[in-house]
């Protein structure tokens, strides 16, 4: 019996050294990576709050416009009983930036301030509408 069996062996899985080098390897890559991706993940709802924002503003300023509107077609617009009655009563008023104002431009001049600048703010959001007698 001079033949000598080789014992069949495989090899199947992983080293222990191949595993300790993968783990060492994704630590790296996820210690230089998570500040990056840690800051995006953290500033990512910025946008979405800022936009929230401004669309309550724009709701707003069409609750006003509708009521604006609605007086016009009534005939029973008076823009200080306007001011009084609907905008002053408004959550997102400027109080500071929202008065009657006197428009110039070129040779037109309005005389007398009928026109109502209003400023709505919401967080760092505004808008600016004008309404007129």
């Amino acid at each position: 019996m001079g033949i000598l069996l080789k014992q069949a062996t495989s090899h199947k899985g992983f080293t222990l050294v191949e595993i300790i080098v993968t783990i060492i390897l994704v630590g790296i890559t996820a210690a230089i990576m998570f500040p990056a991706l840690g800051t995006n993940l953290t500033r990512s709802a910025e946008p979405v709050n800022r936009l929230n924002d401004h669309h309550l503003l724009i709701q707003e300023m069409d609750r006003l416009t509708g009521l604006y509107r609605d007086a016009i077609q009534n005939d029973t617009l008076n823009i200080n009983t306007f001011k009084t009655t609907h905008v002053d009563t408004s959550i997102y008023v400027d109080a500071g930036e929202t008065s009657f104002v006197t428009l110039s431009g070129g040779t037109y001049t309005t005389t007398s301030p009928n026109i109502l600048r209003v400023t709505l703010v919401n967080n760092s959001q505004s808008l600016v509408s004008l309404f007129a007698q």
